[in-house]
């Protein structure tokens, strides 16, 4: 049964997962003004669509070129969560006010990717443009962004609602939920690494 451009939203937008990353999208910018913080959010809402459109159209080829396996993407992403995770549970800089936010402002990385954008959108994406026309994965992709820009610049609001001491236990929280994300990620990485790994030797032994 061939793929229909509604259920590859759908897929595509459950694997983005803004809803989950809400609190992880505040506690990294919470301690920019209000205005600024929006401004951040779409300008990441922005990036994690082209870079969902490069990965669409040259993700396959490119990681060919600069010899990157997929597998990499999953491993890469889930060092970089699993070091986000570390620094929400574990604040490095702390006052009376509780942990601060990272001084660095976010630029693609972490929010556009790995958190929007990340390994489980690449290599759907890279599945879908394998069983579907392009046409019909890229509306997709369009589809699945309106609700993703929509909940993404809609959670600076959160701050305002819940306040700083709500804010440092949700992003307590999310720091575990996130720890775990990661080392999901790195298993589905070493499992992809051990899968082609083994393919790789049967070949040889075949040759």
């Amino acid at each position: 049964m061939p793929l229909t451009i509604s259920s590859m939203a759908l897929m595509l937008f459950l694997i983005a997962n803004p809803i989950g990353n809400i609190p992880v999208f505040v506690s990294l910018i919470k301690e920019y003004d209000f205005r600024h913080q929006r401004w951040i959010l779409f300008r990441e809402a922005i990036f994690s669509l082209l870079l969902a459109f490069f990965f669409l159209f040259v993700g396959e080829p490119f990681l060919k070129t600069v010899l990157v396996e997929l597998y990499s993407v999953y491993l890469s992403g889930g060092i970089l969560v699993f070091l986000i995770s570390l620094t929400m549970l574990f604040p490095i800089h702390t006052d009376e006010k509780g942990p601060k936010a990272l001084t660095r402002e976010p630029f693609v990385v972490p929010i556009a990717t790995p958190l929007i954008s990340g390994g489980g959108v690449f290599s759907t994406i890279l599945i879908l443009s394998k069983q579907a026309p392009l046409a019909n994965v890229s509306l997709a992709i369009l589809i699945a962004w309106a609700p993703v820009f929509v909940i993404v610049i809609g959670s600076v609001y959160l701050q305002k609602i819940l306040g700083k001491r709500g804010l440092i236990a949700i992003e307590q929280l999310m720091g575990m939920v996130l720890l775990m994300l990661s080392i999901t990620l790195i298993t589905k990485g070493l499992h992809a690494f051990g899968t082609q790994a083994h393919i790789s030797f049967l070949n040889l032994l075949t040759a």
